[in-house]
């Protein structure tokens, strides 16, 4: 995965909020262990949205293989030299939208979930630390 995230609002999109899986919002795997750093090549799976940034350059939320919808990020067109079809089939998603065949995902509600994500995430280390902190005092005062 890449960390391009231009973060910028969009309005053309693919899936709904509601459509995320639960899974996506677990606490049992910290949302850390799913960054680039675990090892495994993560390609890229599909595209969820995209949104024109400065001088028309287009940017697509890619939901990458084997990690949750909640750990999608902003890619350039680059990254899909190797794997055009992810293109193609977007262009088709994009069609189907225009048709009103699919809804396409509310960015707002997707950007909340993520930043509630990293939040969790963040509460969860602090929480970690104070405990181990406490373990601490509590060794100390025990001796």
């Amino acid at each position: 995965m890449a960390a391009t995230n231009p973060q910028q609002p969009g309005d053309l999109l693919t899936d709904s909020i509601d459509d995320l899986d639960d899974e996506d919002f677990t606490d049992d795997e910290s949302l850390a262990s799913l960054e680039t750093d675990d090892g495994q090549d993560h390609p890229p799976e599909r595209i969820i949205a995209q949104v024109k940034g400065k001088n028309d350059f287009i940017w697509y939320l890619v939901k990458w293989k084997d990690c949750p919808v909640i750990r999608s990020s902003w890619e350039g067109q680059d990254l899909f030299v190797n794997c055009p079809w992810i293109l193609d089939a977007w262009s088709v998603e994009l069609q189907k939208q225009a048709e009103g065949l699919t809804k396409p995902l509310d960015l707002a509600s997707f950007d909340k979930a993520v930043l509630d994500a990293e939040l969790t995430q963040r509460q969860r280390r602090g929480l970690r630390r104070f405990k181990k902190r406490i373990s601490r005092v509590l060794s100390i005062a025990a001796s």
